[in-house]
Parts: C-alpha cells; sequence; structure tokens
C-alpha cells in the first residue's frame, strides 16, 4: 500500500473524527487494485466492516437499504475488488480478497474490527478471520455462502425441477456420497442451460416479488467504477467449510429461511463448523433486511453485540 494513499485515507479519517460523525469515501491503494471505501457513524463505536456478496457485488444496496438501522456503529462499507466501485487490473483468489480486508483496516488506522457478511462474503470473512486473527474482533455471517460447490447443487437441483426434469435432480446434500466428486462448473453451466439464471437466482433469493423489485430499484441507483476489471477466477470451487472449525473468535449466524441459496444446506455447514456460535432464523430471503423487518434487525444487533460490536456510548444530539 503506498503511502500517500496512506495520508489519504488518514487525513480524512482525523477530520472526520474532529467533527464527531463519519460519513467519507475514499480509496485505498493496494497491489494490482483500487479499492473504493465508505465510513459511516459514530468515530467512537466499534468498528463494523461490510463483506457484501457476490463475488463482484457492491455495498452501495446494503448500505442504501440497511444503513439507517445501523448508524450507532462505525461501519466500513468497501467494495470487494473487481466489483462495484474497486477496480482490479490483475488476477486475485480468495486469499487476497482476505488480504484486502486487513489493507483496508490499517489504511483507515483502525486495530480489527466486527465482520458483517453477507452470501459470498462470509467465505472472505471466514479467510480473513484465518489469516488475520489479530484484525478480526468477531464474525456475523447473514445467509452465507461458506461452499460454492455447494450452492452449485442447489441451482442444479433447483433447475432441473424448475425445467420439469425433476429425474435428473442432484439428491439432497445430506444424501450425497463423500466420494461424489462433482465438478461445480458443469453443474452450474447446466443449471444455467437449464433455466436463465436470473429467472433461477430469483426464484432461490426472494420470497416474493416486491423484495426483489426494492433491490433492483438500489442496484439501479448506484454509480458503479469501471467496467473493464478483472473478477474473481473460478469462484465456485471456493470452499471455506473445512477452516470453520479453526476459528478462535465470537461468530454469529443468521439465517432466512425463505432463502434458498442458503437454507437449509449452507446453513447446517456452517453451524455445524462453527459449534460453538450462535444462530438465529428469521422469516426472510436473501436479503433479509427486506422482508423480515424489526425481527432480523433485532437478531442482528444481538449478533454484532456477541461478535464484538457493543454499541457505543450515548452521544448529545
Amino acid at each position: 500500500m503506498s503511502d500517500r494513499n496512506d495520508e489519504t485515507a488518514e487525513g480524512a479519517m482525523d477530520d472526520l473524527a474532529a467533527s464527531g460523525w463519519l460519513d467519507d469515501a475514499a480509496h485505498v491503494v493496494v497491489p494490482g487494485a483500487d479499492l473504493y471505501v465508505e465510513q459511516v457513524g459514530r468515530p467512537d463505536a466499534p468498528p463494523v466492516y461490510v463483506l457484501h456478496g457476490g463475488p463482484g457485488y457492491s455495498c452501495h444496496a446494503l448500505r442504501e437499504l440497511l444503513g439507517e438501522d445501523l448508524e450507532r456503529y462505525r461501519m466500513v462499507y468497501a467494495d470487494q475488488r473487481g466489483g462495484g466501485r474497486s477496480y482490479a487490473d490483475a488476477p486475485f483468489d480468495l486469499d487476497v480478497l482476505a488480504d484486502d480486508v486487513a489493507a483496508v483496516l490499517g489504511a483507515l488506522r483502525l486495530a480489527d474490527a466486527t465482520l458483517l457478511a453477507h452470501g459470498f462474503g462470509a467465505a472472505i470473512a471466514v479467510r480473513a478471520a484465518r489469516r488475520h486473527p489479530e484484525r478480526v474482533r468477531g464474525l456475523v455471517l447473514v445467509n452465507p455462502w461458506v461452499s460454492m460447490p455447494m450452492l452449485a447443487r442447489t441451482l442444479q437441483r433447483e433447475a432441473a425441477v424448475r425445467s420439469g426434469n425433476g429425474d435428473a435432480a442432484l439428491p439432497p446434500e445430506g444424501a450425497l456420497a463423500d466420494a461424489d466428486v462433482l465438478d461445480p462448473q458443469a453443474l452450474v453451466d447446466e443449471a444455467f442451460g437449464r433455466t436463465s439464471a436470473k429467472v433461477l437466482f430469483d426464484a432461490l433469493l426472494f420470497p416474493d416479488a416486491a423484495a426483489r423489485l426494492r433491490l433492483e430499484h438500489a442496484d439501479a441507483s448506484a454509480l458503479l467504477g469501471p467496467t473493464e476489471t478483472v473478477e474473481l477466477p473460478e469462484p465456485w470451487g471456493v470452499d471455506v467449510r473445512a477452516e470453520l472449525a479453526a476459528l478462535h473468535v465470537p461468530a454469529a449466524v443468521l439465517v432466512a429461511t425463505h432463502d434458498g441459496s442458503a437454507y437449509p444446506d449452507q446453513a447446517e455447514a456452517a453451524l455445524t463448523g462453527l459449534p460453538h456460535g450462535v444462530t438465529a432464523l428469521v422469516d426472510g430471503g436473501h436479503y433479509p433486511w427486506l422482508d423480515a423487518g424489526d425481527a432480523f434487525l433485532e437478531s442482528l444487533h444481538a449478533a454484532l453485540a456477541h461478535a464484538g460490536a457493543v454499541d457505543a456510548p450515548d452521544r448529545d444530539a
């Protein structure tokens, strides 16, 4: 990371901290990438670092739709390299995405943070906690995708059923023999050959059209960065299930029971790997802040407190 970038990020932080409130965007330059970062909330509050879903998505919609309910924390919204407003000009893998978390925290002079991870962001959070334990205070995993090969099998089953080819659907996850070695990319190609990717993901992620429309509206208003950027190669091979048991930080798993991409298979894998983690079930889809309302927010604040993000002291207006 360049000294010039450190000075820019630190100077902006100092100015905002003096004002008693954070609301600023900055760029953190790391080898092979330019990372877009926003800080929002109280400078005296515990840091919460958001790892959005994807790969290739951004923090924009999450901040737009959930941000007001998280103002009690010091929120760090960072688009992952290769997605949103963050640029990548060289190939990268999950280790690099995890290292970016430590690099951003270092540039912002934050010793550590609670990682709030959604969907694919959970895999990055787990890897970051393994590679940089000193930087991670705790984990909150929301509808986590801890195994992309497992998600590929879910997509194959759903596409086969929806296309009227139920006999071709793989058996439920628990019925797959350990010896079954299936190429996840081939399964995804098969699924998308039967049913369009958008139709398939919409069916799995959203319990109703209203939630989907709210997210699409937020996405449409995003001012994203360059469209030509290196994306994560071979994302369907990412699998962090074996790393979960080695984590030594408090963890919470929040799962929405109408999210077909995460419930029940991904949720069971996460909870099996985190036997001492706490969990909560809510009645919503993949983006539970859209449709689970106060129940999700109550569970989220409790999970963040468990994972080290206790509320900041009350401040006079």
